[in-house]
């Protein structure tokens, strides 16, 4: 791990991320789990992230389906919230959802739409769905 590759690392997490998030990940590492912190942030994304073959929209859009078939929801939160942020559309995301579920399963692909929409709406992109008529509050 190189002080340069660390560097870009933190300068795509944070223009991908954003700065405050970043920060918190940051803060919240102890002398026990900084280490891996470091390697996460300096080959993720300081080495892999900075390729140039994939425009960091692309690599989000790998990154999210490889999340989807590994079903795990707290980091499809993140990298959808990075996804944006890198150019995607919701609609794109939503069919990334959808491309998956003839590849992983209904299941996995449930779950991630839900996941993602709750995101949507978490960011103002989409509205939260209204009760149904007659429906008990």
């Amino acid at each position: 791990m190189s002080k340069e590759s660390f560097e870009q690392g933190r300068a795509i997490q944070s223009e991908i991320f954003g700065e405050e998030f970043v920060k918190r990940a940051w803060e919240r590492q102890t002398d026990l789990t900084r280490p891996f912190q470091e390697l996460l942030i300096s080959f993720c994304f300081g080495e892999v992230w900075s390729r140039p073959n994939l425009s960091r929209a692309e690599r989000s859009m790998v990154t999210i389906a490889q999340i989807i078939a590994l079903n795990r929801p707290e980091q499809l939160r993140n990298h959808v919230r990075g996804a944006i942020a890198n150019g995607l559309t919701k609609e794109k995301i939503v069919e990334i959802v959808i491309h998956s579920f003839a590849y992983v399963g209904a299941p996995l692909s449930v779950n991630a739409l839900a996941t993602c929409v709750d995101e949507f709406q978490k960011m103002g992109l989409v509205e939260a769905p209204k009760p149904a008529s007659g429906a008990k509050s």
